[in-house]
């Protein structure tokens, strides 16, 4: 297992984590912010910095970024589907293009690549 890599996509979590609570504010007019809110947000995007950190897919980055966080995004997102389409369309979006940045930080920035383990 390679820790740099897992260290590096727990980082790439934390900013994406940041960057998602801080665009939800502007894009929707500074609503009251909720603990539901923010933990949901902070613990998807950990997780989804964990998964890509440990995961040994053997494909192209930047497509295991896509859609690792296309399926952890949907997890939550999927709630937001009654009544809520934009939301539902932002956050997992907003999860494909953090699982990829998260691949890339960690792939091409911090040179760490996956283990092959399996």
């Amino acid at each position: 297992m390679n820790k740099k890599r897992i260290l590096a996509c727990i980082l790439g979590g934390v900013i994406s984590a940041c960057i998602c609570l801080v665009g939800s504010q502007v894009i929707f007019g500074f609503p009251e912010i909720t603990w539901s809110t923010v933990s949901t947000t902070i613990a998807n995007r950990l997780l989804l910095g964990f998964v890509i950190g440990i995961s040994s897919w053997d494909i192209k980055h930047h497509l295991h970024g896509a859609l690792l966080g296309l399926i952890l995004s949907i997890t939550v997102s999927i709630g937001f589907l009654p009544g809520e389409i934009l939301k539902f369309f932002l956050y997992t979006g907003a999860g494909i293009f953090y699982g990829i940045m998260i691949d890339w930080l960690a792939t091409d920035i911090f040179k760490s690549g996956r283990s092959k383990q399996f």
